[in-house]
Formats: structure tokens, sequence, C-alpha cells
């Protein structure tokens, strides 16, 4: 409570027009495991309304595993001038704001309000919308109909309002080729998992004063989307940011990372650490006993705490042939000695490289074997040990706390013009238990494989026009009984269901076998869309009842 008592107070001391042009537009990522709010300002993972956490574990529960995060960016122009944008609890104001950049890199308000909105697609939707025969805005699933995707004549923002969208944006399967998003003929979002978020935001909006620092003038393009296979995909949540620079200059020695601000549990016993393979920054808790101190109020873990992760799976660098190292995983203190100096743009930009904010680098004392803020060897990570290892806050018996960090990218070059990617994945070990317990985070490192490797093989809901997306049925017509076919054997999960050329699910079963038959023989007369829906497919076939 004492947190959020002394960030509701700082938003009480804002100036009124703060509290009425940020939106508290918000929706979630609810597919598995994990329920993880995101917001239209760039930040995610609380509730700027009630001023608390929303990054659920259980789903279902009152426990999260964060608080409050944010998309934090740094840059030099040709002239050296530094340019900074980012975000966190809101109380000095907003860097980013819903909505795509202007041609000359602005964004109004009045534009802004109308793309203040996360637009959520459920693979339900794209198989209803893929099960219809013809088209139109009566069975065109409303998530399927507005998908801001360029060109689409449909699309809507906030409160409905029509949108005129003339470049890429949200990611679609473009059925017939055009180039532009018509789902009346048949295209469809490209999507990933069981549900996605869309939305976009800018940091050249109605005001840039969180950093108060010169924009970078880019576009944002975020999506968010999560599996549900009972395995351990269903303890993961991606994140995936396209970085546009519609600035007109190049830059130099950028920086992309996360801010975060925890809170595993209780908020006031938690401890961090680095995993660099997996490019990983961890917390976990600092007892193995989460909230005890505080009697164990209801968002707390009690014993046997989980732990969690955040893992980058793509960076700018990367290459297929060439993962690259993140740049820098630096702790962020309240400790007013440490943080509460004066905070310029170039206080963000000291914590993107792994220093303090007057411009020391973390280093590490090789006498005391900890980390310290003068002498010793300049480090880009810190507490980069397992919690039994040499320099880590579990072994340097360190005082658990209300623990920040900020994970970024290397150094890299973004033209006038070009876009750069950062991916990211929430990771959750749900029996870590806490230090001393807790000694080491293979059971993360596990969660994190898991992301990485499916991000790496996922493929989206692929154009069903392939003729290797299509059932095989037959006879057709048929007056009683028809063979359904598969193209491969299904995976376990697969289900099959049947629709009426009116859109209504007439039919629903496990698609278990490589062929199914079903009897018929009582239908009304007329076409039936089949449809089988795996992990990573969607494959659909015609029925005709005569």
């Amino acid at each position: 409570m004492k947190k959020l008592l002394f960030t509701l107070s700082c938003l009480l001391c804002m100036p009124m027009s703060y509290a009425q042009l940020a939106f508290s537009v918000m929706d979630s990522i609810d597919a598995n495991r994990i329920n993880a709010a995101v917001l239209v300002h760039g930040d995610m993972w609380w509730n700027p309304v009630t001023l608390r956490a929303h990054c659920k574990f259980p789903a279902d529960s009152k426990k999260h595993v964060g608080f409050a995060a944010a998309l934090w960016m740094s840059a030099y122009d040709d002239a050296g001038q530094l340019h900074v944008s980012a975000q966190t609890y809101r109380q000095n104001g907003n860097d980013y704001w819903p909505g795509p950049l202007d041609a000359s890199g602005a964004l109004d308000y009045a534009t802004s309000e109308q793309w203040a909105k996360i637009w959520k697609v459920r693979r339900s939707d794209v198989a209803l919308h893929l099960s219809n025969i013809m088209h139109h805005t009566g069975n065109t699933p409303e998530a399927v109909l507005t998908w801001p995707a360029k060109g689409n004549a449909y699309a809507a923002g906030k409160d409905g309002v029509p949108l005129t969208i003339t470049e890429d944006m949200a990611p679609f399967i473009d059925v017939n080729g055009d180039g532009t998003y018509q789902p009346l003929k048949g295209d469809y979002p490209d999507i990933k998992g069981e549900q996605i978020l869309f939305w976009v935001f800018s940091d050249n909006g109605p005001s840039h004063d969180e950093t108060s620092g010169k924009p970078l003038k880019v576009q944002v393009h975020a999506l968010a989307y999560a599996y549900k296979r009972n395995t351990l995909i269903d303890y993961v949540v991606y994140h995936d940011y396209t970085v546009i620079n519609k600035s007109g200059q190049d830059y130099e020695n950028m920086r992309m990372g996360i801010w975060e601000d925890v809170d595993l549990g209780y908020y006031l016993d938690d401890f961090i650490g680095f995993d660099s393979a997996h490019r990983m920054a961890v917390t976990y808790n600092g007892t193995n006993n989460d909230g005890v101190v505080a009697g164990h109020p209801d968002n707390s873990y009690g014993s046997n705490p989980p732990a969690r992760g955040l893992t980058f799976i793509r960076i700018p660098g990367d290459r297929p042939d060439n993962i690259i190292p993140a740049g820098s995983f630096m702790y962020v203190s309240n400790d007013p000695s440490i943080l509460l100096l004066t905070i310029t743009d170039t206080t963000y930009d000291c914590y993107l490289r792994s220093k303090y904010p007057d411009g020391r680098p973390l280093t590490y004392n090789t006498d005391s074997a900890r980390w310290t803020a003068a002498g010793g060897t300049p480090r880009n990570y810190v507490y980069t040990d397992d919690p039994s290892g040499i320099w880590s806050e579990c072994s340097d018996r360190d005082n658990p706390g209300d623990r920040r960090y900020v994970l970024a990218s290397n150094d890299f070059t973004l033209p006038a013009g070009a876009k750069e990617r950062l991916v990211m994945a929430l990771v959750v070990d749900s029996s870590a238990g806490g230090c001393p317990v807790i000694e080491n985070f293979n059971g993360l490192r596990q969660v994190a494989d898991t992301a990485w490797q499916h991000w790496q093989q996922a493929v989206s809901v692929r154009d069903v026009s392939s003729p290797l997306q299509w059932l095989t049925v037959h006879p057709v017509p048929a007056t009683q009984f028809v063979s359904i076919v598969m193209p491969v054997t299904p995976v376990s999960g697969s289900v099959l269901s049947v629709y009426n050329a009116l859109g209504q699910r007439v039919l629903q079963q496990p698609a278990g076998q490589l062929a199914t038959t079903l009897d018929i023989g009582t239908w009304p007369t007329g076409y039936y869309t089949v449809v089988v829906t795996g992990e990573e497919y969607i494959y659909r076939g015609r029925l005709i009842k005569q």
C-alpha cells in the first residue's frame, strides 16, 4: 500500500491537463495461465485507474508477477543531440501517445483519441470467418471486420470512429494479393496464438513530458499474444514491437529497452538477477515465504513462490546465424541518494547503458565480490550469477525489497524511414521457490527455451487458398454419409467444426483421426463449411448436403 499511496500522491500533484489528456484504455492477454494488461500509452501490466498491478498469475487470482513496465528508447542524431522517449507511472506526464504520426512526424490530440484503442482478435474469430463461404458485414466477426489494417474500409477506432489507413499497420493475410485488407473478400488478421492484441503509439504527440527530452519521432506497432497448449508455453506471453523512424534523420547509438517495476507478489521482498545466455531479467523472492513480513496480504504467494523472467527473443542486430548479447541490465533504485538526483533526459539514457544517473558506469569490485558505484571493473549487467553463485542478491545477502530494472538492447543504427523490432517474452516458473531454496534459474530457463523455440518455429494462420490447407470431402454432394480427410494426421487437441451457409456452427467434435465419417442424413440441404483447427493451422473444406 505504501507504493500505491506514494504514486497516488504524485498523481494528485499533477496539473489537471495531464489527467485530461491521458487515456486509460487497456485490455489484457488472458488466453493461458497469465493475465497481462497492455495500455495505449506504451506501458503495460498495471491499471492506471486503480494504480494497481494487472499481471496476474495464476490468471484468475489476485496475485501478480509484475506491476508496471514500458518501452524505453534513446538515440543520437547526426549533430550528437540526444533523443529519448520513455514511460513510467505517468506522474510526470506522457512521452507516448496512441496513434500514428502524420507526414510531418507529429500526432495531434484528436487523432490520438481516435486511435486510443487496443484491437483484440481470437483464433475462434478467424476460424468463424474462414468457415463462411460468402462474407458480408452480418456474418463477419467484428474483430475481423474492424481490424486496423491497410486499406480496410471498415476499420474502426475508439468508440467505433471510422479510421482511414493508407500505410501498413496491423498484420493480415492478403488472400487475393492486392495489398489491401478486404475482409469481405476473405482477408483476415495474421495472428499467432489463441488471441492477439494490436495497438499503435508514437512519441511525438500532444506532450513529451515524461523525460522532457527531444522525441525521436518514431511510430511503434505493438503486438501481444499467447498460446494455450497445456504445456510450458502456457506460462509465456509475447510482446512484439516494430519501431519506425519517421523523423527524417538518421540515428546512431540507439537503444531499445524495457523498464520495469516488478513486484512479484508482495512488493517489498524481491530480488533480481540476470541470465545473459537467454538475455533474461529474472525476479525471484528474497525469502521462501512471500509476504510474511506483511502478514501475507492477498496479493502475496506465501511459501514456495514463483519466479519470473523477461527474455529478449529478438533485438536489433540479431541475424539468423548470429544472436548478439543484450546491451545492458541495470538496476534502478528508489534510494534517494542514487536515483532522485535531478532527473533529465540523460538519466533515462544512462539507465539504458548500465550507468548511474550521474554517468558513472556500473562496476564490479572483485575484492568485495559486490557491485559498487565507484572503482572496480565496468560491467554491462548486474547480478549475473544464479542465486547460489558468487554475484547474486541471494549470495550477497542483500535486504529484499522493491526492485526496478532496465533491460536494453545493444547499440544499433536506425536510418530515416527504417524500422527495427524488439520481441520479448514474459515467462513464469510456478514452483521456483525463494532465497535460499532457489539455487538456480533452471526452471525459468526451461520456460524461456520453450518461448524461444516456439517463436522461432511457429507459423501463423496461413492463407487457406493454398492446396495443402484444404480438407478432402467426399462424396460431393452427399445424402447420408460424408468422409472428411485431413492432409496429415491431426495433432492432439485439434477440433473439427461444421458451419452452415449462415455461419452458424452445427457440429463440433475432436479431430483425432486422419479420416472422419459424418452422418448428415438429417441435415437440411445446402452448403456447409468444414473447419479443422489445430495448434498452428486451420484446414477447411466444402460440404454439400443434397
